[in-house]
């Protein structure tokens, strides 16, 4: 009885689910903030096609207090995309002018520039490592 315990607690030893992959530093610098007011939203998001204007995997809201705020995520491993603005009149949305054309300041991941229309995440993506990574976006 006690060699077919042992049996079944190696065999079920060996199907144990693997832990979560270990969560590693995103450090997101926002550069380039003209007014000294108001609170800069970064949104970061995973894979899908609900980049720029879905739902992030997370958000932050940092009032401004000087030319850049940063923030700090924990994050698995893996591909990613940022989109930023900065509410300057302190609405909590992103005013637009006609057809959609921001009027608050904004940036992206790669620092990508949209021209014509909203950028995809490939645009954006860029890939966090096991050692975390730190990326830096100027609002324009």
């Amino acid at each position: 009885m006690l060699l077919l315990l042992s049996f079944i607690n190696l065999f079920f030893t060996g199907f144990q689910s693997a832990s979560p992959p270990a969560k590693v530093g995103l450090t997101i610098d926002v550069q380039n903030i003209r007014k000294k007011q108001g609170a800069v939203y970064i949104a970061l998001f995973e894979p899908g096609k609900t980049f720029p204007e879905g739902n992030p995997r997370e958000g932050r809201k940092l009032d401004v207090t000087g030319n850049s705020v940063k923030a700090t995520f924990s994050v698995e491993p893996g591909d990613y995309a940022v989109a930023v603005y900065h509410d300057e009149n302190g609405n909590g949305k992103m005013d637009k002018r006609v057809f959609g054309i921001p009027k608050e300041p904004y940036g992206f991941s790669n620092n990508f520039r949209p021209v014509m229309s909203a950028p995809k995440f490939s645009d954006c993506r860029f890939s966090v490592n096991e050692s975390g990574k730190a990326i830096s976006i100027r609002l324009e």
